[in-house]
């Protein structure tokens, strides 16, 4: 890929997932299928896929399961060389449990075992070294989400550094990605914390769901008007999704695609409309090119594109 094609960061949690390898209760099941998880990771490796030229900034632990991750992220061809590695604390990890659905797909319900892991003690020192310097200097975009101010004091004030200190080239992405049980007993202060960051983001996703817990509303016209500053805004539900770039909207059908689980599409669909903006295409075509490559997630019971 030519240096001069635009390059993609990601900044955030790499977790195990441990998913079972049956639909039932987790005391039932004797099998788990190892595979990459996390957010920001997540959309690094579609953003790849879409043959944007990614890397990841973030913590894992000096195990094989921190080996696995950053292993993997080279496989799909992203660069790993900002991900650093702590002598001590563990890689995070959950477990996600299938439970039927009467239409033959599975929903999945994750069980998290990521307290104290590397990734929560990222702080500014971890952008601030020279590897992280290096993918952030030359970044058109960074892509972050409302789960990392959510692991820890010095991970909110690395994710307040990446706004208050922003490279003048660079286009901040924000996932709104609301995580009650990562912010219990301090709802108000993450919805006020995660609201912030989105008024100040050039570009703002959230599902429905996420949108009415944080801001009140799911109405898109609304959402328009209350987060006025980001150029686009991209609000999505099962059904499809609306994006503004300005005042200009768009309006996309969800694509017509057998449903296996949903954990981990909407990860992909951000990472299609951010590399449909990257490479120029218009407001309709990044929605298309998102809904294609989040269609690729729903397939399997892994959370990222295979």
């Amino acid at each position: 890929m030519p240096d001069s094609a635009p390059i993609a960061v990601c900044i955030g949690e790499g977790l195990i997932s441990l998913v079972a390898a049956t639909a039932g209760p987790l005391e039932d099941c004797r099998t788990f299928h190892r595979s990459l998880a996390g957010a920001e990771w997540n959309a690094a490796i579609a953003l790849a896929s879409a043959g944007i030229r990614t890397a990841v900034v973030s913590r894992v632990g000096d195990d094989g399961f921190g080996r696995f991750l950053t292993d993997e992220l080279r496989r799909h061809g992203v660069d790993d060389t900002a991900v650093e590695v702590d002598p001590d604390a563990p890689t995070g990890l959950y477990v996600k449990e299938l439970v039927p659905r009467p239409d033959g797909a599975v929903d999945g319900a994750m069980h998290y075992y990521r307290t104290a892991s590397a990734a929560s003690a990222m702080s500014p020192d971890t952008l601030a070294s020279p590897a992280a310097s290096a993918v952030l200097d030359r970044a058109a975009l960074v892509h972050l989400s409302g789960i990392t101010p959510a692991l820890s004091d010095s991970a909110l004030a690395a994710q307040e550094m990446l706004f208050a200190e922003r490279r003048t080239q660079q286009v901040l992405s924000f996932d709104l990605n609301w995580r009650p049980a990562l912010w219990r007993g301090r709802e108000t202060e993450g919805r006020a914390l995660l609201t912030d960051f989105a008024h100040r983001a050039d570009i703002v996703f959230c599902t429905g769901s996420d949108a009415a817990a944080v801001f009140g509303t799911a109405d898109p016209q609304e959402l328009r008007e209350l987060l006025a500053e980001p150029r686009y805004l991209v609000l999505t539900d099962p059904g499809g999704a609306v994006a503004f770039d300005g005042t200009e909207r768009a309006d996309s059908d969800a694509v017509d695609t057998a449903v296996v689980e949903t954990v981990g599409a909407g990860d992909a669909f951000a990472a299609g409309f951010l590399a449909g903006i990257l490479t120029g295409l218009s407001l309709t075509g990044s929605l298309a090119r998102a809904h294609r490559i989040a269609a690729r997630a729903l397939a399997s019971t892994r959370d990222h594109i295979g």
